[in-house]
């Protein structure tokens, strides 16, 4: 997009990987919109293991006026530069904090940073952070009070929906009562190559019993879904997907419609979703949606995880190995993984990880829905968490008192 006029404030935000541009980046973006009408937002994408490959196209349509990579940050700047100067801030909200403090100090502007704990502390002028965790963390670390600041979970600003539960069951051609169970494979290549076929055989064992639940995929914009099919194809799973109708197999005469950009709306109408870890799970979850959170760790060397086994070359003898077991000892020290158990402290949604199969998840699953009453203290403890909402308010009211300091 061509670049403003009369900038006041050009804000420079960075991120990668689908969850943070949609969970942080697009709420953020719609709140300072309307406080500062002549800010020029730049989406940098920054490079990252949990990268799906489609950052660029979906920060694109985020709503920021420029989307670049960090590697192309040099000659945005040598054009910015034959304009006037304007007052500059950059925020971190996503990816690793070390590029944006080395774009900090190419920007020669502050830096504030979403996050959760006291990382490159001495570069950071403001920490935001998430919840109360976060607080108390910073306190034991003796960081100074006006380093840091809670706003609150932005994701959770970002469950707004385009249209009510009765219009989504219209277009899904569901009845008003119609029981919907969601299946969440994620955004990344291995985590719906992976995960859909998976999914699709707990699908099946589920549907078995529940026969008159209907079963969605909702899928990303990011989802490229030739690969998708080419998936299940090879695994002997029908795909229709080449005309109007986009549906799986899941045994017996049944099938389950494959929706793509509607994940939130599918969601809204579901009794139960089954989700990999994500943005997803805290996006359910501000929706009062139930749902099992799943991690298979059968194929764990390929995940991607922080520091230096997410940098080690796979193809070097005993790295991958080394990797699977650093992941099972990761997943056995880990209490929680889903975000809403992390910020409750406790396991609202049921977790089921480490060596697990189809029928491990559809076992959970049809537990829960068989207890109308478990489904709704899940509900409950949800709205408990999360019906605070407004963290990208006060982000964005907190940047516009800023922009307007001398």
């Amino acid at each position: 997009m061509a670049a403003k006029k009369n900038v006041s404030l050009d804000l420079f935000i960075t991120a990668n990987s689908p969850g943070e541009i949609a969970g942080r980046v697009v709420p953020v973006v719609r709140e300072i919109r309307p406080r500062i009408w002549n800010c020029r937002i730049t989406l940098v994408i920054l490079p990252c293991q949990y990268a799906s490959g489609e950052e660029m196209s979906l920060g694109a349509s985020s709503g920021v006026d420029r989307c670049v990579r960090i590697g192309k940050i040099g000659e945005l700047l040598s054009e910015d530069s034959r304009e006037g100067r304007a007052k500059r801030l950059l925020l971190h909200m996503g990816g690793d904090i070390f590029f944006s403090v080395y774009l900090s100090l190419r920007l020669s502007s502050p830096l504030w940073a979403y996050a959760s704990r006291p990382r490159w502390r001495r570069f950071v002028d403001l920490f935001l952070l998430p919840d109360e965790d976060s607080e108390r963390r910073f306190a034991l670390a003796n960081i100074a009070p006006e380093k840091y600041e809670r706003v609150g979970q932005i994701a959770a600003d970002s469950a707004v929906l385009k249209e009510s539960e009765a219009e989504t069951r219209e277009f899904l051609c569901l009845a008003p009562d119609e029981p919907v169970i969601t299946f969440l494979t994620g955004s990344r290549p291995i985590e719906y190559t992976y995960g859909t076929p998976f999914f699709v055989r707990a699908a099946s064992k589920i549907t078995e019993r529940f026969r008159d639940h209907r079963v969605f995929f909702p899928i990303a914009s990011t989802v490229v879904e030739d690969l998708l099919r080419d998936t299940l194809v090879s695994q002997g799973i029908r795909f229709k997907g080449e005309s109007r109708v986009h549906a799986i197999d899941i045994g017996d005469g049944r099938w389950a419609a494959v929706v793509r950009d509607r994940t939130l709306e599918v969601l809204n109408c579901s009794k139960l979703a089954i989700a990999v870890p994500g943005t997803n799970n805290l996006q359910a979850a501000a929706l009062y949606v139930p749902f099992v959170m799943v991690l298979p760790l059968e194929r764990s060397d390929e995940y991607p995880v922080d520091g230096l086994p997410g940098l080690l070359p796979l193809w070097f003898p005993g790295f991958r190995a080394l990797k699977k077991r650093y992941i099972a000892r990761l997943n056995e020290r880990t209490k929680f993984v889903s975000l809403p158990n992390k910020m409750a402290g406790r396991m609202i949604a049921p977790e089921v990880r480490g060596s697990i199969g189809p029928d491990d998840v559809a076992d959970k699953a049809m537990e829960l829905l068989e207890s109308p009453e478990k489904l709704q203290e899940i509900s409950r403890c949800f709205w408990d968490l999360t019906h605070e909402r407004g963290a990208s308010v006060k982000l964005a009211e907190r940047i516009a008192l800023w922009a307007k300091e001398d």
